[in-house]
């Protein structure tokens, strides 16, 4: 076996970031393994594990699905312990990713970790697994935003700053391509994104076809937008073409191009979220949390708004530009329904 490097990304804004890093390492002549999704196999990632069995979203999910994250856990770690294998490329993903970590620096193996925990708005005691003689060493931080950056540069930690796919490709575009016609405003669709994990669509589906059916009976053409094959299946069973669902693109011209198009986008506040931010397109923050996060949430999470963009703002002192509707499931489905409608219709109309 050629030496390698283990890669793990366990949600599909990982799988975006990590399709350059596989890309990185290739090039350098080592093969890559582990855990990555559609965008990372087709730049090269042999896979060790489904990545549709990592997402997961809450405290109820991953209690709930341990036993399965558990077993793919052993496998990475295997991977990892191999002799032929050189290195870590760690994606976000914490709770697989410091162990990972940990042990990797135990032998005396590299780390890249892309997009490290956010201490900056939650658990900031994480941060003391990077300030080992053994981290400072071996780990090479990377980062989307200032915001994350500055986090650790409190802590003298160095992290390079890197280009988000979109953001690269969308200032590869005139500007005066971000703005649609009077034309092809009147048609463009609204995107619906329930969730990138099987278990938060779930939680969020009556929502989200509550804000269709209203979207819908003022004539708006609804698109539901699904990360990967599971979610494509799951809403078409249950709209039974009663609404439109599409996969979201692989490439970032073509998810751009997507989101360029729409008049609005709904989504939860993560990955699909920044990227419609990115993309100049309005949007609004829309979901429902399992009652044990939300609580935990409330009781700890230590910024005001928890779309990264008006995270931001909140930091530079200016106005949040995105409404925010996040609620547990406990809340009446109804009432935010309207409040997510009535911002969208904002946005369309004026």
């Amino acid at each position: 076996m050629r030496p390698y490097w283990l890669f793990c990304a366990g949600e599909d804004s990982g799988d975006v970031l990590g399709e350059s890093l596989v890309q990185e390492i290739l090039e350098k002549g080592f093969d890559a393994l582990g855990a990555g999704g559609r965008r990372m196999e087709g730049a090269g990632l042999l896979p060790l594990v489904p990545f549709d069995d990592l997402p997961v979203n809450g405290f109820g999910d991953v209690l709930l699905h341990s036993h399965r994250l558990a077993k793919n856990f052993k496998i990475l770690r295997r991977a990892l312990l191999n002799e032929n294998c050189h290195g870590l490329v760690a994606v976000d993903y914490p709770g697989f990713n410091l162990k990972l970590m940990q042990l990797a620096l135990q032998m005396e193996k590299r780390v890249i970790y892309v997009e490290p925990p956010q201490i900056w708005a939650w658990k900031p005691k994480r941060v003391q697994a990077f300030l080992s003689p053994e981290a400072k060493r071996l780990v090479e931080l990377r980062a989307l935003y200032d915001i994350e950056i500055e986090a650790y540069q409190k802590f003298g930690l160095h992290v390079q700053k890197i280009p988000h796919p979109l953001l690269q490709k969308r200032n590869s575009f005139a500007e005066e391509n971000f703005s649609l016609t009077a034309k092809d405003r009147a048609t463009a669709p609204i995107l619906l994104f329930p969730g990138s994990r099987l278990s938060q669509a779930k939680r969020n589906l009556e929502l989200y076809r509550r804000l269709a059916d209203k979207l819908t009976s003022k004539g708006q053409n609804v698109v539901f937008v699904a990360s990967r094959t599971e979610l494509f299946r799951f809403l078409e069973g249950k709209f039974c073409g009663e609404f439109r669902v599409q996969i979201s693109p692989q490439s970032a011209e073509e998810r751009f191009a997507l989101l360029q198009s729409a008049k609005c986008v709904v989504s939860g506040p993560g990955s699909a979220m920044m990227e419609a931010f990115l993309a100049k397109t309005p949007c609004v923050a829309a979901s429902r949390i399992e009652p044990l996060t939300f609580c935990m949430g409330k009781l700890f999470l230590k910024t005001k708004h928890l779309t990264l963009p008006n995270i931001q703002a909140d930091r530079l002192q200016k106005e949040a530009s995105i409404p925010e509707y996040v609620q547990s499931v406990f809340s009446n489905v109804d009432a935010q329904a309207a409040k997510v409608f009535y911002a969208v219709e904002k946005f369309i109309f004026f």
